[in-house]
C-alpha cells in the first residue's frame, strides 16, 4: 500500500496546519514534537509512556485540541516528546470517522461508532 499522508489542521492556543502528516495505523495516538505542541495545542498535567516503532519507551507529555482532516473536525490527544516526528495515529482517526482503504491507500470516511461531541 505504501506511505499515506493527511493534510491536518490543528486548533488549541493558536492554530496550526500540517501539509503531510504521515498515517500510521500501528500508532494508538497522534504524535508530535513538543516544541510544536507547547505553541499550539492545549498542555494537560498528563504524561504517558510511549512504545516506539524501534523498541525505545520515551516518555510523552499528553496535550489536546481539536483536529480537521478532510471536513471532519473534533478532539484529539496528541502525545508530544522532543524530537518526535509528526504522526497521525488510529485514535484520532476513528474519532474523526476516518479509515484507510487498503486497497487504494487512501482515507474514506467510515460509520461512526462512538462520537465525542
Amino acid at each position: 500500500m505504501g506511505h499515506v499522508y493527511v493534510s491536518a489542521r490543528f486548533r488549541g492556543r493558536g492554530e496550526l496546519t500540517m501539509g503531510k502528516v504521515l498515517v500510521d495505523t500501528g500508532a494508538t495516538f497522534t504524535v508530535m514534537p513538543l516544541d510544536v505542541a507547547e505553541k499550539y495545542l492545549y498542555e494537560t498535567p498528563l504524561e504517558a509512556e510511549l512504545r516506539l516503532g524501534d523498541g525505545r519507551v520515551v516518555r510523552a507529555r499528553v496535550f489536546v485540541a481539536e483536529v480537521e482532516i478532510e471536513g471532519r473536525r473534533g478532539p484529539a490527544r496528541v502525545m508530544a516528546f522532543n524530537g518526535a516526528t509528526p504522526v497521525m495515529g488510529v485514535d484520532t482517526l476513528e474519532t474523526l470517522g476516518l479509515k484507510i482503504d487498503p486497497v487504494t491507500g487512501k482515507l474514506e470516511k467510515s460509520e461512526y461508532y462512538m462520537l465525542y461531541v
